[in-house]
């Protein structure tokens, strides 16, 4: 790649969209009715909002929560919340948990009524359990669940984690890249506040970088399981499939591949892909959240391009 090609290329960007439907279809993604969009926009400001990205979705009572990463350009990401009692009038977004490296896909859960989050923090090397306050307006450190060395045949550790809790164990999915291809690992333990993670006998149980990163956490309705991948094979953040969990006990998984590329590329906003799906029962109604990717070119970028390449 050339100078100017380096200095001018197109970034990734990600927003979010939030919609409800009363009838629940796992794969009509598109055909629900929009309640909340977070735009990707601000490209001609200094260090735009280039990221909203990995939203998951929490209900409390009467009250909807959406936590999401939410990274400017230049900047760490962190997470962010914004909640509502209606779909319709939203609390300005908070930032609720911030560390020294970037965070993103924040996985929320309720157990034994502590409400607790798993961000990723593969920049840190490590799995983290964080708890939240009474109003979820903050997240202090509970446990580091995991923690490794990375190697020069590593790329990333611990991508996209998050629990499942089944016959009293907690499963623990989550990706190391091995040399840029990804490989879903997965662990599980009784107590995640204070045992280790047992490696399943069967982990990795998928390499590849088509369905070997999830993109968002396993989905539990309708008597299924479902666990949710994103396709990197082309690019990053190129789609989502769906995977059905047909055997997942300590010594055995299965799953089968349910639909592949549920976002239909010919359509907005999701032409450039999306690597995100969560769906959440609130008010008699199905909510999903997605985020969708924008490949557009950032003069902050080409900013921060051309101090690197001059070492101002």
């Amino acid at each position: 790649m050339n100078l100017f090609d380096r200095l001018f290329k197109k970034d990734d960007n990600f927003g979010v969209v939030v919609g409800q439907s009363y009838d629940f279809d796992i794969l009509g993604v598109q055909r629900f009715r929009q309640v909340l969009k977070l735009s990707i926009d601000n490209l001609l400001r200094p260090k735009p909002l280039l990221t909203q990205a990995d939203p998951f979705l929490f209900v409390n009572g009467n009250t909807l929560y959406l936590f999401y990463e939410s990274e400017r350009s230049g900047d760490r990401g962190e997470i962010r919340m914004m909640k509502t009692i209606d779909l319709q009038n939203w609390s300005s977004p908070l930032t609720v948990l911030r560390e020294s490296f970037h965070l993103s896909f924040p996985f929320v859960f309720e157990f034994h009524g502590g409400i607790y989050m798993i961000p990723e923090s593969q920049a840190n090397d490590s799995i983290r359990l964080y708890k939240g306050n009474e109003d979820l307006t903050s997240f202090t450190l509970e446990r580091v669940l995991m923690k490794k060395t990375r190697t020069d045949d590593v790329s990333f550790n611990f991508c996209d984690s998050h629990l499942l809790l089944k016959d009293g164990l907690f499963y623990l999915f989550t990706s190391v890249s091995y040399r840029w291809t990804y490989h879903l690992e997965l662990y599980y333990t009784d107590d995640i506040f204070n045992h280790d993670f047992i490696k399943h006998p069967q982990s990795p149980v998928y390499v590849g970088n088509d369905y070997g990163r999830c993109g968002g956490s396993v989905i539990h309705l309708d008597n299924n399981f479902y666990r949710i991948s994103q396709n990197c094979s082309e690019s990053y953040g190129g789609n989502v499939s769906i995977h059905r969990i047909l055997t997942l006990d300590p010594n055995n998984y299965h799953e089968e591949l349910y639909k592949k590329d549920i976002f239909d590329v010919r359509k907005e906003p999701y032409k450039d892909g999306g690597h995100q799906l969560n769906i959440v029962m609130f008010d008699d109604r199905y909510i999903y959240a997605t985020d969708y990717r924008k490949v557009s070119w950032c003069w902050y970028q080409f900013y921060l391009r051309l101090r690197k390449y001059f070492k101002m």
